[in-house]
């Protein structure tokens, strides 16, 4: 017989540490998007100061899928616990509402139809003093373009066939989209 305990064995005895590590395991892989947004890493790898040309821009018709935002984490403990332990799902390093309606398909279209014009962005001038990039808002069109928007910066991140790029919001578009979302749909 053999005088070794087996794994299951020991992994018994220190049961409360293997606990305790696996809540630890799982706690910074939910914590990741969150790192990575305070480290500015989920928008490493977009191009800055750059215009969108035609072909980079969403289509004008509804997304596929929208999803938004969850609240800053500077909102207090309720966000940060939000964030790490209610369903979510994460979108090029931003994290988003797992089950949430987000927007009707009517606002949705006409949220597409400013997002597919070009004068809706400008380059992108550099960080603001806001509190930094917030994932308000993220848009998918079965086509292959994704959309970031935060409203806060008045900046999105449009992602295209492994490409990204980071824009402004022209004042005029910047307005247009929040005379859509400022019905209380919007995050």
């Amino acid at each position: 017989m053999n005088s070794h305990p087996s794994l299951l064995a020991r992994l018994s005895r220190h049961r409360g540490k293997v606990v305790i590590l696996a809540i630890l395991a799982l706690l910074a892989i939910r914590a990741w998007p969150v790192i990575a947004s305070l480290g500015g890493w989920n928008l490493a790898a977009a191009e800055d100061s750059a215009l969108p040309d035609a072909s980079f821009l969403p289509p004008g018709s509804v997304p596929s899928e929208i999803r938004s935002g969850r609240p800053r984490l500077g909102h207090g403990a309720g966000a940060v616990a939000g964030t790490l332990f209610l369903p979510r799902v994460v979108r090029h390093g931003h994290v988003f509402k797992r089950d949430d309606p987000a927007l009707s398909s009517e606002i949705a279209g006409r949220l597409a139809v400013v997002l597919a014009d070009p004068a809706t962005y400008e380059a992108w001038s550099g960080h603001k003093m806001c509190g930094g990039f917030h994932a308000d808002w993220y848009l998918r069109w079965e086509s292959g373009p994704e959309l970031i928007l935060c409203e806060g910066c008045q900046e999105v991140v449009l992602y295209r066939e492994g490409r990204a790029l980071r824009c402004d919001l022209s004042q005029t578009g910047y307005q247009r989209i929040t005379a859509i979302l400022g019905n209380g749909e919007g995050s």
